[in-house]
């Protein structure tokens, strides 16, 4: 199983199966409901590697995403649409969409041992407009 990442709205992002390596769908409820609430929140984890390009040779988007986790919320483009895909055997098999996501955390982690860093996004849609995001599955072949 592999993942796929498109941004845009800004600086476009994208990002592979070479890249990525996990994917967290988290559909947020506030802890004190007693019932089902209607501020709910879509949160999206996603995680993967730096992998290190000495000479440049090669773009490191990471470099795009954490400049986007340093974006004001004045600017227009801190609310970018966000497309992951889940592909299973070249065949996309789960697909999810925020069009008004925001970045509400982004860490990096780095060692001296591995030589390969590893980076966390956390992504929210605007509340607002939970209601745009999409969930597809059932892809046909």
């Amino acid at each position: 199983m592999g993942f796929r990442l498109k941004v845009t709205g800004g600086k476009d992002i994208e990002m592979n199966e070479t890249i990525l390596t996990g994917v967290n769908f988290i559909s947020e409820t506030p802890e004190n409901a007693n019932a089902r609430s209607t501020d709910l929140g879509v949160i999206l984890r996603i995680s993967g590697r730096i992998n290190f390009s000495l000479g440049a040779q090669l773009a490191d988007a990471t470099v795009d995403v954490a400049a986007w986790a340093l974006m004001p919320s004045d600017q227009a483009d801190c609310y970018r649409n966000v497309q992951i895909q889940v592909v299973n055997g070249g065949q996309i098999v789960r697909q999810y969409t925020y069009p008004n996501a925001f970045v509400m955390d982004y860490m990096e982690d780095l060692n001296d041992e591995e030589g390969v860093g590893t980076w966390t996004l956390l992504l929210k849609q605007k509340k607002d407009l939970t209601d745009k995001v999409e969930l597809k599955g059932n892809f046909e072949a």
